[in-house]
């Protein structure tokens, strides 16, 4: 099975069968036999044909006589597939994306659907001039879900928080391919003895932009390393690493991370904590909660209690028994797309967006109920937008008055500082801070 077959299966299942983007991966390029120049090549396509299908679609649509509705699913995907290497991987000859796409047509559909798949690639190549679609002063969103390929929602909702040249740069950002960091577990190593064993190896390296713990590391396949599977290190943005210094756990302190998995931030706290005090990790899905007891047992932390709870409720348990709360709730992703493109295959309406927004102020009140009077709650999304935000927020203060923003300025690096607002939040973005983008807010409780 050569390369862009592989591809298409994985398309096929993310795309057709709506399978999890890093699920599927995993499950096709898990395999030692493919070699890691083949496995590149193979993101490439997967990542950069989702990434940019709103685009490819609309061309599909404008050079197929059928309507992009009528086409069969393999056949939009392998028509994805081809058009995406016609229009973004210069390295593809023009001839060999389009052979190969016909022969995947052959292969899988049936001679009719090659030949369909021929003429639609070949009709862009002689007319790619021809192709007229709105203009900025025209329809603005329109224009710029083409250029940077991002269903409107997204687009919208970034417009309605930033002007016109923020967003763009945001867009252009959310498309690019970041660095992945990891942190260093500190419960097993440290950093000059974690250096030591990267140099020994001959491995490359570069420390962390905000986090003394963040490396970014040559390694292909992190999670199949021995630094890995020895727990020295896991894969977390430093964004996310940031959340657990704002909350700054002690080591007797009584923690709990109202939605935990897959357990990046519970464990971070455990080593911030230095695998002391006690953690109570939530997470709705019991799947989930096995997930975070093997990353424990990974990094060696016997801190942390992770049991399977519905955090919109209130456990009666831990009623004003948590130092520390950390509320990280389920949100519309839009800050992770770099890494998640399948995020833009979603198509939130105003309807979800309410339901999503009842489901982030019901954990954060929920939540509120754990903490003991002088103790912190933080608030915080992998998403951009006062939406899902700062209005979640202030929903919260309004309707509990024992609460107010904590000034999160002495836990940040300095290099970020001058980022938080007026309110005493932060935005964290890609296109500026390199990281993902995360929102966050530190609450304390009235004594």
């Amino acid at each position: 099975m050569n390369q862009r077959d592989i591809a298409f299966k994985i398309l096929y299942d993310v795309l057709a069968k709506k399978g999890y983007l890093n699920i599927v991966l995993n499950k096709y390029l898990n395999n030692n036999e493919i070699e890691d120049v083949d496995k590149s090549f193979i993101k490439e396509i997967v990542f950069g044909t989702i990434e940019r299908k709103y685009t490819l679609d609309r061309i599909i649509d404008h050079y197929s006589t059928k309507g992009i509705k009528k086409i069969d699913d393999k056949v939009l995907i392998i028509l994805e597939m081809g058009l995406f290497q016609l229009m973004y991987m210069d390295k593809v000859p023009d001839y060999a994306a389009i052979n190969e796409s016909v022969n995947l047509a052959k292969k899988y559909i049936g001679k009719y659907a090659s030949k369909f798949v021929n003429a639609v690639l070949r009709s862009y190549l002689r007319n790619t001039k021809q192709i007229k679609f709105s203009q900025p002063d025209e329809n603005l969103i329109e224009y710029l879900s083409f250029k940077y390929s991002f269903p409107e929602w997204i687009v919208k909702r970034l417009l309605n928080n930033y002007d016109r040249d923020a967003t763009e740069s945001i867009l252009e950002s959310l498309n690019g391919r970041p660095e992945i960091s990891i942190r260093i577990n500190t419960l097993k190593i440290d950093g000059k003895n974690f250096e030591k064993k990267l140099k020994d190896r001959g491995l490359n390296y570069k420390k962390g932009l905000y986090n003394d713990d963040a490396y970014y590391i040559g390694l292909k396949n992190i999670t199949n390393d021995e630094m890995y599977n020895e727990g020295l290190i896991l894969v977390q943005d430093e964004g996310a690493m940031i959340i657990s210094k704002v909350l700054s756990p002690k080591p007797d302190d009584m923690v709990m991370d109202v939605c935990s998995a897959p357990g990046g931030k519970t464990t971070h706290l455990s080593q911030l904590m230095n695998n002391k005090g006690k953690i109570v990790a939530f997470d709705i899905y019991e799947h989930k909660i096995d997930l975070i007891k093997r990353n424990c047992r990974r990094l060696g932390i016997d801190n942390v209690d992770a049991l399977a709870f519905d955090s919109t409720n209130v456990n009666s348990e831990y009623i004003d028994k948590a130092d520390k709360v950390l509320v990280d709730v389920p949100c519309s992703g839009i800050g992770i797309i770099r890494k998640k493109p399948d995020i833009k295959l979603k198509n939130y309406t105003e309807k979800d967006f309410e339901e999503l927004n009842n489901i982030q102020y019901r954990i954060l009140s929920s939540s509120s109920k754990y903490v003991k009077r002088g103790g912190y709650i933080l608030y915080s999304t992998c998403t951009i937008g006062r939406e899902e935000n700062m209005n979640v927020v202030d929903k919260f203060l309004n309707e509990n008055k024992e609460f107010k923003i904590s000034d999160i300025r002495p836990f940040l690096p300095e290099k970020l500082i001058s980022y938080v607002d007026d309110r005493g939040c932060i935005q964290l973005l890609p296109n500026i801070n390199n990281t993902d983008g995360f929102f966050i807010c530190k609450m304390q409780r009235n004594n």
